[in-house]
This record gives C-alpha cells, structure tokens and sequence, in this order.
C-alpha cells in the first residue's frame, strides 16, 4: 500500500505506540549510563594505588568529555585528590588528573574553594618545592593551570600568597627549574595589570635574578615590577643606576634595558626622596629621556616634584631652554631659592631682545615665566633689586603676585606708558574680578592668584581706589579703560563723567582703542543717560558710540530700561546710527513686540549693512505675533538684492514660528506639509525650544490629526526593507521627519505624557504602531506606567509590535522580566509564545548588527539581587514533569549569561541555581531544555549529555 495503513484510524494508535516504545528504550538507555557512571566512581572510591586508578581515570575522563557527571565535580576531586597528592605517583596518573582537573576546576573553584585551592596551589606548589626535577616541572605546569583558573575568578591573591616562599626556594634551583618559574611570572603573572605580590620579592631570589643570564633575563623588569612594595620601587631605581649584567646576545640594547626599569616606575607613587633619586639619574645622558617622562607624569597627576640635587642644578638650567624645558623649568622651580633664581636668570635672557625687530623665542619662554609667577614670594626681592634696575611690565606682574602691590600704586603715575597700562591692568583685575578679565592675563589661575594676593594687602584698597581715580585723567586711552572698568564695577559715579567724555573723543581710532576688551558694568541710571546721548546728542558719531557702547556692557536689568530708545535709532537719519542700533539687537535679543516689528521695517532699510543686522536680529527677537510673522512672510517674498539678507531673513521664518502661538497652523504646515525648504524645517530641529505657549498650541493641533501625518513609524529591518531603510535615514538628516522636529521644539516634560497617553487612547493604530510611540518618549510617567505595561502585555499576548514589545521591556529592567513570568505562569502555553517572540526580536537585533547596522534590544540580564528570585522560580518546576515553562524559563531569565560573569557564576552556585537545572538532566527533554545553560555554568566546554 506504499507506506499508507488501509486501516487509517489505526495509525495514530500505531504511531504513538513506537514513540513511547522509543521513548522508554531512551529512558532506560539513560538509566544504564547514569548506573555505568555510579559504578565508576565507586570503583575510583575502592581503589588503593595511582597505578590501579589509572583506568579508572582514563575512563573518567572519557566520560567527562562526553558531557557525564555534571554537579559531580566535588565528590571526583575528593575521591583522586589522594592520588594527586601521592608523591609516588606516575606520571602518566599524574598527566589523567591534569586532564581531568582542567575540566572540573572551573566549577570546582566555586562550589569547593578550599578544595580547589588544595589541589591546584598547595599541592603543585608542594611539587614546585621538591627535590624531583619531574614532579618540579609538573609542579610548575599545574601552577600555569592555575593562574589561568584563579584568574578568571578575580581569585589570584590564592596563588600570589603562596608565590613568596616557593621563590625563596627557587634561588638554589638548578638553572632549567629557575627558568621555569621566570617563565611562569614573565609569561602568566606579569600579564596582568592587577597582579602584585603581596609582600616583598625574597632577597635570595632577587639576588639570583640579578645573577640570571637565561632566555628571561629582557623580562626583569616586568618580574622585578611584580613587587610595588617600597623595597620594590627602591630595587627598581637601583637596578636602573647600576642594573645586572645582560647576556651577550643582548649587550647592544643595554641602554634600553635600563629604561625599562624606569618605566615600571610610571604608574606607582613615590616618596619625595624615591623622586629624587630619580631625577639624579639626569646626570646619566642615557636615562635622560627616561627621568624626563617621569617627571611629565608626575606633573600631570599633579603631584609634587622632588627638590633636585644641587649638582644637577646648572644641568638643569642648561635644559630649561632646550628638548625636555617644560620638566626642567619645573624641576628647578622645585629647588627652592637657588633653583628659581637660576630660572629668573634664563628668564631675565629672554627679556633682552624682546624689543629686538626679528626675534626667535626659545623654547618654554610661557613656562619659564608661568614658574616664576607661582613662586614669586620666594624671590620677591631678587625681583624687586631687578626691576628697580630696568622696570619692565612683567616683573610688575611677579611684583604683584609676590604681594608688592605698593610698586604697582606707584607704576601707575609712571612716564613709560606701558608700565602705567600694566599697573592699571593688575589693578583693575584685583578690584574688579570680572571673568573675562581673569582669562585676559592668558591663565584664569594667574588672574586668581593675583586676587587673591591683593585681597590680604586691604589697608591698600582705599588707596587704589585713588589711584584708579587718577587714572581715569590719564592720556592714554589704555590705562583709562581700565581704571573706568574698575571704578564702574565698584558702582563709583566719579567715573561716569569720563565715561560720557571718553565717547567726545575726536580720533575715532583712540575711541575704538579705548573700546577694546572694555565690557563695563552699568547701572541702570548710567545707561539710561548713555540711552539719552543716543538719542538726543546732535553728533551722529556720539550717538553711534553711546549705542556701541551699551552693546559692549555686561548683560543686566538695564536692558529692557533702553531698548524703547534704542527701537527708535533704528529710524535715525544717520544711517551708521541705524546700523549700530541694528547690531545691538543682533547681540541682544529684542523683548518688544514693537522692537520686532521696528526690525521688520528696517529690513527694508537703504544701507545694505542695516538691514542684515536687523535680519540677524529678528532671528533672535522674542516679541512675535501673527500679525508679524505675516509681515515677515510678505517681506520673503519681496527678497532683497543681498543674498546675506535674504539667508538671514529666511533664517528668522523658523525662529518667529517658534515664538507666535497664534501662528501654530504656519508652524505645522512646514512641519507635516513639508512646506518651504528643507532647511527651515533642519532649523527647527536644531534649534532650540519652542515658547510653552506655542507648545501646548502644538500639541492641541496634533491631539486631532491622525498619527500616521505626524508619527509614522520608519521602515524596519530586514533583507527586503534594507534600502527603504537607508533612504529613510538619508532623507531624515537632509530633512528631518515631523515628530524628530516636534521633538526638538516642544519640552520633553510636556511631549513624553503626550505621545505616552496618545498612544494608550488611540484604538485606531496598530499596537505595533501605539509601542513604537510610547518608545519614542524618553522618560515614561509614574502615573502612566501601568498603562503602558497592560498595552505591552496585551502586545506580547497578540505577538505584535516586533522589537518594540523588547525595547519597551528594557523599560522595566529585570523586574519586567519578573513580572511577566508571574502573570504568566498560569498560562504556560502563552508563556512559551511569549519567551519565544521575545527570542526572534532580539536575533533580529542581532542580524541587523550583523548586517552593520546599530543592534537591536536585548532581553535584560539578571543582576545578583535577582537570583533569590530566579532560584525560588526554578524550583517550583518538578524535574521529570516536562512543565512547559521550562524551556521558556531558560530563555527568558538569562540564565546562560550567568556563566559568563565571574561574580555572577559565584553567586549562581551560592543560590542552588546549577544544581536545580542539574535536576532536569535525567529526563531527555528537558534536557535539552536546560544542557547549553549547564554546560556555561560548569564551564566544562561540553554540554550534557542528553539520551
């Protein structure tokens, strides 16, 4: 009949029949190999020798690499843990156990720590230790083992306790033992950045090391760095001065080696005298470079540099111009009064042809003076005897810093004009700590500091205020900024005279010098008077100063004081007036809505400079209406003959948009219409926030559209959708889509319940479509949460919403994960779908990262406060029951990770999680279920055998 029953309502019979058949020969075959693995390890229990073990373990190992005696990994270390220690053991039972062990050690260092301490460090360290060249070298080759185990667990300090005193014997090794414990440190020990011994290098071993001559003597260094004791960095600065013989081979490269020595110095702290036994190294041309980059990394970490010997000092000196000057300045400022008055010697030089008409500075000339002026006090007269000899600005500067502010005083009625500039600098600075003048003397520190030591001179302050009153008569236009800017921030009204006169200046450049880095603080009395001269002196260039003026002054309430008056000079017959007034407004954004619609009308001015500086300025202007921004529209339209016009005015369409609320229906019609060009529409989600007002008037409109006009959702991934994927993110940068530009302009406090409760209202949109906008918000509200969990839950059920179902579970973290299995675990069937769902989005994230694109989400992991839970969940599962939440359970609690963490795997054994899954073994399904997440706890690199 070809294969077909005549009988066809018998087949199913039939057909279940031979699977419970095979289904039990299974359970028996299991039941044989689970009785065959009891058997062996009695027989390992019985036996008495190694040499009668042997095919016990050869067996054993068998069946270990096959994936048997999972979680018996315990019971098979104490049962050959005798044979392991026997001193009389073959080497071939030795070598089975090696096998074995590196099998079981990963799970045995957490389950029996103790134990795996005993078996792979005190009992090889034993061996190392012994007189037996063969067991030495096993000894040797089970601490490798070792190293490599311990260090995967953060568990090194075990071995490196022991290390010490198996070195202490290693010194009278023959040379093959010897080379073999360097090779151990300079190949497995040294290659950790953490690993350190705990005590000092033994002084036997050092003293063999320095007599070595082997394969690892290049690798001194890394060994002699194993010891961050004190001892150990003083072995290091010695072994460097006067470093061991190299082998021939490696004669040549003697110089390197000794700056390897020194180069295991970097990362460690060292005592003053330590630095300074490094630094007289300098006197070694070959350390040079070496002491050098030291003393840069001690700068930077901002420690202290140690006083220098006094014979290195005119080295030093020597170096201050030259490669290395920025360590060497440093170092002699260190020295004390010796070292900085050979600093301010080389300084002094480079003072010489300062004035010359073709000069090449030398090298570090800022550090060399930088030096000085933080350790001025030290030599504060040797400053002084040099700038009663020849006064220059820069010793007034060292004067002033060292607290001998009584010269600055007198420099300020000094004939050299440069003097008095300097003095009245030093002395506005420490009056009127404003910060741009800080950052002005080239370090906003020097600036403090120099406050700072005018501030403990106070019976002076009464006298510079004076002095600075002095200055304001002062011809040059320089030294009476600075005395107005000191004066003014001090609110001293003698100032605003000379403040009104400096604007009657004849020459427009003095005017302009005067102008220069000047940003007063005015009081709102004082620029209502210079509002005053802008707007009633018949000087066109009077009024255009007063208005230039008032955009140079430091921002303040006396702003919105002036700009009635300043809206005015935008129609001033002069037009260099019109423009100043304009440019002001370029700078400060007009409050008015009259302002704004005064900048309008100038955009139509004759002069070509006016109407681009009112174009700049309606694009910062803060009174719009609708009425405005329909001028504004009219006013594009009109263009202009200059392009930088109409780029500003266009530039100002967007701006305005975003501050009239009556003109939302403009807004949305570039938004949603994609009206206008693209780049109004990459303004606006670039720039910055929209008014609250015209916010909310957004969202209102939004509230009655459907979603698909202002959130559709972007092509997915996938092979046939890569393209439309690429094109949509293409064409998003050059021009932004709706809700990327609703993003930028409307507050994340107003948008994220926006989108969230549009999304849980919105029945007519796909649930695919409702998650992908509940994703786009970025903080979810306390209040709406639950929401969002029922609409991701009815989700999960319907098996919709692609990768958005994952993402929004991120939300949750673990605790997501949690309760979803608690909902879920009267539903096992849904569960399994669910777990199953969750699974394919998170392989797609996978794919797409593949296909080099950003991933998707992932599932999230359990941290160590979860696995209470994970270990109560597991063990309401009845092994051999075939429940079907296991294998959902397996995926979706990230039991898998666990293995892959150190700390996590330690803490997966301390909660019975490996030894719950261990249950599951017996029955075949479920071990399927459970093998690849067992055989990661164990980390064995096989998984259980399932039958």
């Amino acid at each position: 009949m070809g294969g077909h029953s005549r009988y066809p309502g018998r087949w199913p019979m039939k057909r279940t029949g031979v699977a419970l058949a095979f289904l039990v020969a299974l359970l028996g075959l299991g039941s044989a190999v689970k009785a065959q693995t009891a058997e062996l390890l009695q027989q390992l229990e019985a036996a008495r020798t190694p040499t009668e073990a042997l095919p016990l373990l050869e067996r054993l190992g068998r069946a270990l690499s096959e994936g048997e005696l999972f979680g018996e990994e315990v019971r098979i270390a104490r049962l050959t843990v005798r044979f392991w220690q026997d001193p009389a053991a073959p080497p071939e039972v030795v070598e089975r156990l090696q096998h074995i062990y590196g099998m079981i050690a990963p799970a045995l260092a957490v389950m029996d720590p103790p134990l795996a301490e005993t078996l792979f460090v005190r009992v090889p360290l034993t061996w190392a230790t012994s007189d037996d060249a063969i067991r030495r070298k096993q000894g040797l080759a089970v601490l490798i083992l070792s190293w490599e185990l311990f260090f995967g667990y953060e568990q090194q300090e075990i071995l490196l306790q022991a290390l010490p005193s198996v070195l202490a014997q290693a010194a009278t090794w023959p040379e093959e033992a010897f080379e073999a414990i360097l090779s151990f440190l300079a190949d497995r020990v040294t290659l950790s950045s953490e690993a350190h011994l705990p005590d000092s290098l033994p002084e036997a071993f050092v003293e063999r090391l320095r007599r070595h001559q082997g394969n690892y003597a290049w690798r001194l260094p890394d060994i002699l760095a194993l010891d961050t004791t004190e001892t150990g960095t003083d072995r290091l600065i010695a072994w460097a001065q006067s470093p061991p013989p190299l082998p021939p081979s490696l004669a040549a490269y003697r110089q390197r080696w000794r700056e390897a020595f020194l180069a295991k110095l970097d990362g460690r702290r060292l005592t003053l005298e330590q630095k300074r036994r490094v630094v007289a190294l300098l006197s070694d041309p070959g350390l040079r470079d070496a002491v050098f980059r030291l003393v840069r990394t001690w700068r930077h970490r901002g420690e202290p540099l140690p006083p220098p010997p006094p014979e290195s000092l005119p080295l030093l000196e020597e170096w201050a111009v030259r490669e290395h000057c920025e360590e060497a300045v440093r170092l002699l400022a260190a020295a004390g009064q010796e070292g900085l008055t050979r600093l301010f010697r080389v300084a002094m030089e480079d003072l010489r042809d300062r004035d010359a008409p073709i000069r090449e500075p030398r090298p570090c000339e800022w550090d060399r003076w930088s030096a000085l002026f933080a350790h001025a006090e030290a030599i504060a007269d040797r400053i002084g005897a040099a700038y009663r000899e020849g006064p220059t600005p820069r010793l007034l500067r060292l004067l002033a810093r060292a607290g001998r502010w009584e010269v600055v005083l007198e420099a300020l009625s000094s004939p050299e004009a440069a003097l008095r500039r300097e003095a009245a600098f030093l002395l506005a600075l420490a009056v009127a700590p404003e910060e741009d003048a800080l950052a002005r003397t080239g370090d906003a520190g020097q600036g403090q500091a120099l406050v700072a030591s005018w501030q403990k001179r106070p019976e002076l302050h009464p006298r510079a205020r004076e002095a600075l009153r002095q200055a304001l008569r002062d011809e040059d236009p320089n030294v009476q900024r600075e005395a107005l800017r000191a004066l003014l921030f001090l609110g001293d009204e003698t100032a605003w005279p000379v403040l009104l006169a400096a604007l009657r200046v004849e020459n427009e450049n003095r005017f302009q010098t005067f102008l220069s880095g000047f940003r007063p603080a005015l009081t709102d009395s004082l620029a209502r008077a210079l509002a005053e001269v802008a707007r009633g002196d018949p000087s066109e260039a009077l009024r255009r100063r007063a208005v230039v003026l008032l955009g140079r002054a430091e921002p303040g309430p006396w702003q919105a004081a002036v700009e009635p008056v300043l809206q005015q000079l935008l129609r001033d017959p002069d037009q260099e007036v019109r423009r100043a007034a304009a440019e002001y407004f370029a700078a400060v954004p007009a409050r008015e809505v009259a302002t704004t619609a005064a900048l309008l009308e100038a955009t139509r001015d004759a002069h070509m400079y006016v109407r681009h500086a009112a174009a700049i300025a309606l694009g910062l202007a803060r009174g719009w209406t609708p009425e405005l921004v329909d001028r504004l529209e009219v006013r594009l339209r009109e263009g202009d003959p200059d392009a930088n016009v109409v780029r500003a005015l266009e530039d100002a369409y967007p701006h305005a948009l975003r501050r009239a609320p009556g003109a939302v229906d403009r807004l949305l019609a570039i938004v949603l219409e994609r009206k206008g060009p693209a780049r109004w529409r990459k303004a606006l989600a670039e720039g910055p926030q929209a008014d609250a007002a015209v916010a909310w008037e957004l969202l209102k409109r939004l509230e009655a559209r459907p979603l698909k006009d202002w959130a559709p959702v972007p092509p997915g991934f996938g092979p046939g959708l890569l393209q439309r994927m690429v094109e949509f993110f293409v064409r998003a940068e050059e021009d932004p889509p709706p809700l990327g530009i609703i993003g930028h302009l409307v507050p994340r406090e107003m948008l994220d319940p926006f989108l969230i409760r549009r999304a849980l209202e919105d029945p007519e949109a796909s649930l695919g479509h409702r998650l992908w906008l509940i994703q786009q918000a970025l903080e979810i509200p306390e209040d709406l949460r639950e929401g969002v969990w029922q609409l991701l839950m009815q989700a999960l059920r319907e098996e919709e919403g692609g990768e958005m179902t994952l993402a929004l579970l991120g939300r949750w973290g673990f605790d997501g994960v949690r309760r979803l299995v608690e909902e879920l675990w009267g539903e096992p069937e849904t569960l399994r779908h669910v777990a199953r769902h969750l699974r394919q989005q998170e392989e797609l994230g996978k794919l797409q990262m593949a296909a080099g694109n950003v991933g998707g989400p992932r599932l999230p992991e359990p941290t160590a406060e979860d696995l209470p839970w994970v270990e109560a969940t597991l063990a309401r599962l009845a092994p051999g029951a075939r429940d079907p939440r296991l294998e959902p359970l397996v995926d979706l609690l990230g039991l898998w990770n666990l293995g892959n963490d150190s700390a996590l795997r330690k803490a997966a054994f301390r909660y019975r999680i490996p030894q719950l899954l261990l249950r599951h073994l017996a029955d075949p399904h479920e071990c399927r279920a459970v093998a690849e997440v067992v055989g990661s706890l164990f980390g064995r690199g096989v998984t259980p055998r399932c039958r």
